[in-house]
C-alpha cells in the first residue's frame, strides 16, 4: 500500500509541476502582451513565482499537523488558479489600469503555492521510503512535469490555444 500511497503523490507532483511550469509561462506571455517589455516581463515572473516557491518552502516548515490536509488544500487552490488565472486576467484587463497588479499577484500566490506543496509531499512521504530515494522521487516528478508542460506551452497551447 505504500507504494502505491508514494506513486499517487508522485503522480501529483507531476501534474502540479506541468500546471506549474504552464500557469509560469501564461503569466509572462500576459504580462509580455499587456504589460510590454517581453525580456524585462518573463524576467520578473519568473523571478518572482521562484522567490514565492522559496517563501512557501519556509511557510511549510509552520505547518506541523494534519499535513495531508494541508497538502490537499494547497493542491485544490493551485489548481483554481492555475485554471482561471488567465480568463480572470483578460476579464480584468478591461476593469482595471493596473493589470500588472493582477499578474504579479497571481504569480506571487501560484509560486506561494508550489514552494508549499513539494516540502508537505516530501514529508508525507517520508514513511514510504528512505530519504534519499523520497526527495528525488518527489523532485523527479516535479521536473519531469515541468518539461511536459513547458513542451505542452510551447508546441500546442501557445500555438494552437493562444
Amino acid at each position: 500500500m505504500s507504494q502505491k500511497k508514494s506513486r499517487i503523490l508522485k503522480l501529483a507532483l507531476f501534474a502540479t509541476g506541468l500546471s506549474g511550469i504552464v500557469a509560469e509561462y501564461i503569466l509572462s506571455t500576459l504580462a509580455t502582451y499587456f504589460l510590454g517589455d517581453s525580456v524585462f516581463q518573463w524576467t520578473m515572473i519568473l523571478s518572482i513565482m521562484l522567490f514565492s516557491m522559496g517563501v512557501g518552502s519556509r511557510l511549510s516548515t509552520f505547518f506541523t499537523t494534519k499535513i495531508l490536509e494541508k497538502f490537499l488544500i494547497a493542491e485544490l487552490l493551485l489548481s483554481l488558479l492555475t485554471s482561471t488565472a488567465a480568463l480572470t486576467t483578460y476579464f480584468l484587463m478591461g476593469m482595471t489600469e493596473n493589470i500588472g497588479v493582477v499578474i504579479y499577484s497571481f504569480s506571487i500566490a501560484i509560486g506561494l503555492l508550489i514552494g508549499v506543496e513539494i516540502p508537505l509531499v516530501t514529508r508525507i512521504n517520508e514513511e514510504n521510503e528512505e530519504l534519499r530515494t523520497n526527495i528525488a522521487g518527489v523532485m523527479e516528478n516535479d521536473y519531469y512535469g515541468s518539461l511536459i508542460g513547458g513542451l505542452f506551452f510551447v508546441f500546442v497551447g501557445l500555438p494552437f490555444l493562444g
